[in-house]
């Protein structure tokens, strides 16, 4: 007996380091390695894990470089697994996201939505995007645009982290992290075709098709996904502040084509990931166009990593990677018929980085690494516009070194971490963390203090107002308490503080140049932030409830909500999310879901001297039911049938500032049709 688990801790303790740095493991629910022999005994004293306990061990690689369970993790931490999106019939990662406590989204200008946390609007550069670690924000403002554009089909798991993760991924990370893992070779083991249609109560919703296809052999694992679609954002009425008004079906556009290749051979690594995406839009800045516009958001992705252990013990990993991505975001060409404005700007990140994580002991681990990134933006307009070096060519350089210490006790795990950057125009900055989290058999603690640097994007540089333009910082104090109330069920709950130093604001200017970029003062917000857990074999349940305030902070004034100083616009300071999965038998499965909305404000009118005024849009509940049939007469056949707003409650994405937009109606009630086709090898023949 002894030999026996003698044998598994050192077979655990040479693997776990390569497995925490490869992302497609197929098992990642237990971290061998950080377990003591007591605990593995009690881990085969107990047999196999419920649904539940299966999910809160999960390794959660997004709030550290180093695998931690979600209860140990230190961050604020939403994990969404696929079954969950699958169950749920999600459309988009809007969809997706809606479940997370906290999250939300707004429109920005010309039609593009974006994210909002804990009632701050963080579109532009504030919360990072990773798909398979690759950073999905373009290099110009910052954005990530939403709406039927991530292949939300592909996804193995999300992690999202409602906090910094700057001293890690540098600025990007300022409020959050969103992580997303598509599914290895040993995930899918075979092909998977997914083709879906949706159709609204005005016109078409979306027509998708997805491919995802992966091979695994001996040391050698490869993996394909493909994307291509067609949606449209809305089939209601868009009425501007004048009273111009056009209906949405065929006029907003929504069409993706995203291309996902990955290949592992032992430890090196390669992936390129292609994202082209195209908005058809009428809105533009403030007032509807005569006729639609294409917007086009071009992006490909390359990334060499080799990850490889030093030494007899092996105690030591190290991992240089080198990343390449190539945008040209916000691209409209004016072709003479055209009623938009010539933009076609094209930037290019060139980034080199190495990692080295060392286990000083089975309790007790360093990671230590160096990044530089350079980059580079050409304008290619044939107009007369530069860049704010009076070129049409402008170039940018950061280079960062970071550290973080894990050390695991009987009585508190301790993390502390920083990240020290210095940037070609801005200087240095110095971001630390440091954090205490502990489980104590069915109760655990986190208490987590971050900082957060953001330095200008170059749009922010070359759009500045006449005062210039300096980096944002950002800390952020997070307190979170858990108890396993069974083997099945979980509650949490957590408190959050936020404080903005030097906000960069974007405002609309006069007409010489519309967009402008500003520092305000001071931003941030605090809250709470509670969700419920219960998995068994027949299915789900997942409540959350989250609120914010601004009561106590200092805002800028095109955020705020004029009479009601505890709120920024478009963001409700109350949501509730109810999501519910039920297996009805051996084929069926039954999940609906309820989210609430609580009161929200935004600009809804103008007076006749040209005053924009605010107003209040009332709570509403949006209601989805989705049906699926698994196996059902044909192995490897899957049929759902989903219905999304079924209390037709017209959501609107409202503008979270000052900025003449009136509100983007979302979409009316639609009803959807989606079939999945699985052809899986067995893992025995295939491995």
């Amino acid at each position: 007996m002894k030999k026996h688990f003698l044998s598994l801790v050192l077979s655990a303790t040479l693997f776990a380091p390569a497995w925490g740095q490869i992302q497609s493991a197929a098992k990642d629910t237990f971290d061998f390695y950080e377990m003591s022999l007591e605990q593995l005994l009690r881990m085969k004293a107990h047999g196999i894990p419920s649904e539940l306990e299966e999910l809160i061990n999960s390794l959660i690689l997004a709030a550290s470089k180093r695998p931690l369970t979600a209860r140990e993790s230190p961050g604020i931490v939403t994990l969404i697994t696929d079954e969950e999106i699958r169950n749920s019939g999600a459309r988009d990662l809007i969809d997706a996201l809606r479940l997370v406590p906290g999250i939300d989204f707004g429109v920005d200008v010309e039609g593009a939505v974006g994210i909002g946390t804990r009632g701050l609007w963080a579109h532009e550069g504030k919360v990072l995007l990773l798909i398979d670690g690759q950073e999905m924000n373009e290099g110009l403002f910052g954005i990530n645009s939403f709406g039927n554009h991530f292949p939300v089909d592909q996804i193995k798991k999300i992690e999202v982290i409602r906090g910094p993760g700057s001293a890690i991924y540098g600025g990007f990370a300022e409020y959050g992290v969103i992580n997303i893992i598509t599914k290895s070779a040993s995930d899918l083991l075979g092909v998977s075709l997914t083709a879906l249609a949706g159709q609204m109560e005005g016109g078409m919703g979306r027509r998708n098709f997805n491919l995802s296809a992966g091979k695994k052999s001996q040391d050698f694992q490869f993996t394909m996904g493909a994307f291509l679609g067609q949606a449209n954002r809305s089939d209601q009425d868009y009425t501007d502040f004048f009273g111009n008004t056009y209906n949405m079906a065929g006029n907003s556009n929504l069409d993706p084509t995203h291309l996902n290749v990955g290949m592992t051979y032992k430890n090196f690594s390669a992936r390129w990931i292609l994202d082209m995406y195209q908005t058809t839009v009428r809105d533009e800045y403030d007032t509807i166009t005569p006729i639609p516009y294409p917007i086009n958001y071009r992006s490909n992705f390359t990334e060499l990593k080799y990850s490889g252990q030093v030494g007899k013990a092996k105690k030591l990993t190290i991992t240089p990677k080198f990343n390449f991505k190539n945008q040209a975001p916000w691209e409209t060409i004016w072709d003479g018929d055209s009623v938009a404005e010539d933009y076609s700007k094209s930037v290019q990140r060139y980034t080199g980085n190495v990692t080295a994580s060392y286990n000083l002991t089975r309790k007790i681990n360093f990671v230590a690494g160096a990044e530089l990134y350079t980059d580079k933006a050409q304008d290619n307009s044939n107009d007369s516009s530069y860049f704010s070096n009076g070129e049409k060519e402008v170039q940018y350089s950061n280079h960062a070194f970071f550290l973080q210490t894990l050390a695991k006790t009987r009585i508190v795990n301790f993390i502390a971490g920083a990240r020290y950057d210095v940037h070609s125009d801005y200087g240095s900055a110095f971001v630390p963390r440091v954090g205490f989290t502990k489980k104590f058999k069915k109760f655990h603690f986190k208490a987590l203090y971050s900082n957060a640097f953001r330095a200008p994007t170059i749009e922010n540089i070359n759009l500045e107002d006449s005062a210039g333009i300096k980096p944002e910082l950002t800390q952020v104090i997070e307190l979170e308490a858990g108890y396993q109330l069974t083997r099945k069920s979980l509650i949490t709950a957590n408190l959050f503080d936020i404080d903005t130093e030097d906000p960069i604001v974007y405002f609309v200017g006069d007409s010489l140049q519309l967009d402008n970029y500003k520092n305000f003062g001071m931003g941030g917000s605090q809250g709470v932030e509670v969700e419920y857990r219960m998995r068994d074999k027949w299915g789900y349940v997942i409540a959350n409830y989250s609120f914010y305030t601004v009561l106590n902070k200092e805002n800028s004034e095109d955020y705020m909500v004029e009479d009601k100083k505890s709120l920024l616009l478009a963001f409700p300071a109350h949501k509730a999310n109810l999501n519910v999965s039920i297996k009805a038998g051996k084929y069926f499965t039954i999940s609906p879901s309820l989210l609430y909305i609580g009161k929200r404000y935004g600009y809804t009118e103008i007076d006749s001297v040209g005053n924009y005024l605010q107003g209040e849009f009332k709570p509403l509940m949006l209601a989805n039911l989705f049906v699926s049939i698994n196996n059902f007469g044909v192995k490897g056949l899957t049929i759902g049938l989903g219905c999304y707003d079924m209390l037709n409650a017209h959501y609107s994405f409202i503008q979270p500032y000052y900025g003449d937009h009136a509100a983007l109606p979302g979409p009316s009630r639609e009803l959807m049709l989606k079939l999945t086709y699985e052809v899986k090898k067995e893992k025995k023949k295939q491995e």
